[in-house]
């Protein structure tokens, strides 16, 4: 028998313990790394199937207002690939008008402006800034993002179609998996006064980016309006500014401490009211389909933005919120659809 030196016996190991990994990793799928799916055309032009299914939503280590994880049914629906583009904003404007600019802002902002006439014409047209064609529609209010979607015959998302078309099933931090954000991924930590528009990306620019179902810039970019009414976290469905019973959030959310903001309007991201004298009794989300409160004072934003800096700023369970009217440049939306009969987002 012919004796093996040391070091051919240690190569001789890792060959079997590659090989034995190997065998493992075939017979159970589940701890493989699973390959990108591939996206699935919508009938409606320019928009993508998101499979309905149970996935995740909400992360426990986030901010209180991402807690606690929890898991929610969605039926299959369609979702835009893209933002909704500065010139598709302005098509919907020249139709329906922005009387007391209700839906948007036409400033030096903007990525839509108020185009020239000619002589004698009173009214108002509206053209992307020129060469910001395919930028995305910015400085647009709740109001005009969720008008716009039903011109279209859409609807905005609903909040968990949001997530679940930006994190897919497998609990992913950011739209294309853990990896923090960088080039060639999202569009954030600009500086306005450096770059001016270009601070924003092409609404189809970084493909290498996308969700699990090929949906572009879920993260970056502008923010995104969905049809929600916001509630401080998953087990409020009562209005953010009377928050109560914090015992019992603390407890399902796995949280010992916590700090609470008396001002629940304040920067539009994690501040949250005191314990007020009322008691009241909090619901768990509805599983299937959850569409939020029923009511409420402020709407969320979803994804991020090109002036955030902070990585988790741009992960796939932050929540910002604003009043319904407010808009900046750095506010956006896409629109959803679904099956026959389903409905409009709420005024």
């Amino acid at each position: 028998m012919t004796r093996l030196s040391t070091a051919e016996y240690i190569e001789k190991m890792i060959r079997f313990r590659v090989l034995a990994a190997a065998a493992v990793v075939a017979f159970l799928p589940g701890c493989a790394a699973r390959p990108p799916a591939v996206p699935q055309a919508a009938n409606e032009p320019g928009m993508l199937v998101v499979s309905g299914g149970r996935f995740t939503m909400g992360r426990d280590k986030g901010e209180i207002n991402e807690r606690p994880a929890h898991e929610v049914d969605v039926d299959t629906f369609a979702m835009d690939r893209t933002e909704v583009s500065a010139s598709d904003f302005a098509e919907f404007l020249n139709e329906i008008g922005n009387g007391g600019e209700l839906y948007f802002t036409p400033d030096e902002y903007a990525t839509v402006v108020v185009a020239p006439t000619d002589d004698g014409e009173k009214e108002t047209r509206f053209s992307a800034r020129p060469g910001f064609e395919r930028f995305p529609a910015n400085n647009v209010s709740w109001k005009g993002a969720d008008a716009y979607c039903r011109w279209r015959g859409k609807r905005l998302p609903t909040e968990a179609e949001w997530e679940k078309a930006a994190r897919g099933t497998d609990r992913r931090r950011f739209p294309w998996g853990e990896r923090n954000p960088g080039e060639g991924l999202a569009q954030f930590g600009q500086v306005w006064q450096e770059k001016k528009f270009d601070v924003l990306v092409p609404v189809d620019a970084l493909p290498q980016g996308a969700s699990p179902y090929g949906v572009l810039n879920m993260a970056g970019n502008v923010l995104e309006w969905v049809s929600d009414w916001y509630r401080q976290n998953f087990l409020d469905f009562c209005n953010p500014g009377g928050e109560t019973n914090l015992d019992l959030v603390r407890q399902l959310a796995g949280q010992a401490t916590a700090t609470f903001d008396a001002d629940p309007s304040a920067a539009g991201k994690a501040g949250n009211a005191t314990q007020g004298s009322a008691k009241r009794v909090r619901q768990i989300p509805p599983r299937n389909n959850p569409s939020g409160p029923s009511t409420g004072i402020f709407t969320v934003l979803r994804g991020g933005s090109w002036e955030d800096r902070q990585t988790d700023d741009l992960s796939t369970t932050r929540r910002y919120w604003l009043d319904p009217s407010q808009r900046f440049p750095h506010t956006g939306f896409r629109c959803s659809k679904g099956l026959p009969g389903d409905p409009v987002s709420r005024p």
